[in-house]
């Protein structure tokens, strides 16, 4: 396993030439903790390995999809049946901190929904639809949204690849596979907020948890049938990855609070195993994500640039030194 920071490193060399054995037993002769592993995660926390490639490693198929390989997801399971992936990934692609960030812009933002807010149509709340008045509902302000918050209803962010880096390389590296798609993130604030009913969907979905637990309902039936048979009822954690493929129905039951994000997408026209097509990176449409701060954060070594700054030497030139 490769080195996370001086502290591994500092401990590798003492197992390879005996010193930590020889520290451990001299200790152990007096009842006395040796402090290695102190030491090794106060040196990993002080002086880290950073390395720049990879600060900027681009998010692959495979590790989306780890431990499973591409190939037997897409033999196996792509349009056929869910996948559940029980691990501890990508927790952070959007947590209560982005979530809380995210609200506080209310109401300059775009796509925001409540579900359950009425009782007729499909109950939803759309902020867009709301503002063009295509719904003759009111305009909320934000104490308002946040009591709704507070009260249990769930919230839907559409359109949020661009919160994150990440989400955005997910999306690029997605549709080397498929056709173009979103991310929707789906929060509810406890147990029993109430999301959709048991339904299908028309897209292939990729929900990454990243907050509290979901309990999940896989129906055996695919659209246009109806939903009558649970094929399999399950829990899932922040950093589990689930499947649903496309026209399955499935439904979420919450069981506290919660954030997942949906990264959904069409398939491609005449996509198939027998002639199953790849597309470059960055040869779909979707605009790409641009770094706008003026310099890198990390230099060809790894070291913070604003680190290195603070030790510089640059002030002790002859320059200087001969107009002092």
């Amino acid at each position: 396993m490769k080195d996370k920071g001086l502290g591994d490193t500092f401990d590798r060399f003492t197992k390879i030439t005996g010193i930590k054995w020889l520290i451990i037993t001299v200790t152990g002769w007096f009842n006395v903790n040796c402090g290695c592993e102190y030491r090794r995660k106060l040196l990993n926390k002080w002086f880290p390995y950073k390395q720049k490639n990879e600060m900027n490693k681009k998010i692959t198929i495979e590790d989306i999809l780890d431990p499973i390989s591409p190939k037997v997801f897409f033999t196996e399971y792509w349009n056929k049946k869910h996948l559940v992936i029980r691990r501890n990934k990508f927790k952070n692609l959007f947590t209560w901190v982005d979530f809380n960030k995210y609200l506080n812009q209310y109401p300059d933002m775009k796509g925001l929904q409540i579900l359950n807010y009425r009782l007729d149509g499909d109950g939803r709340w759309c902020l867009d639809k709301v503002r063009k008045g295509k719904l003759k509902l009111p305009m909320l302000n934000k104490e308002t949204l946040h009591k709704l918050w507070k009260d249990g209803k769930s919230f839907v962010l559409p359109f949020a690849e661009y919160q994150k880096k990440e989400l955005v390389d997910i999306c690029h590296e997605f549709e080397r596979y498929f056709q173009k798609g979103q991310c929707n993130v789906y929060a509810s604030p406890r147990a029993n907020s109430k999301s959709f009913p048991a339904h299908s969907d028309q897209t292939e979905n990729f929900l990454f948890h990243t907050e509290g637990r979901v309990k999940w309902t896989i129906y055996k039936e695919f659209a246009p049938n109806k939903p009558k048979e649970i094929l399999e009822e399950f829990i899932l954690e922040a950093g589990d990855l689930l499947y649903i493929p496309q026209y399955q129905f499935h439904k979420v039951d919450t069981i506290g609070p919660r954030i997942l994000i949906s990264v959904h997408f069409a398939n491609k026209p005449k996509q198939s195993l027998e002639n199953f097509q790849v597309s470059p990176l960055g040869a779909g449409n979707r605009n790409k994500w641009y770094e706008w701060s003026p310099q890198k954060p990390f230099d060809k070594i790894g070291k913070r640039i604003e680190e290195r700054r603070m030790v510089s030497n640059s002030w002790k030139q002859k320059y200087f030194r001969d107009k002092i």
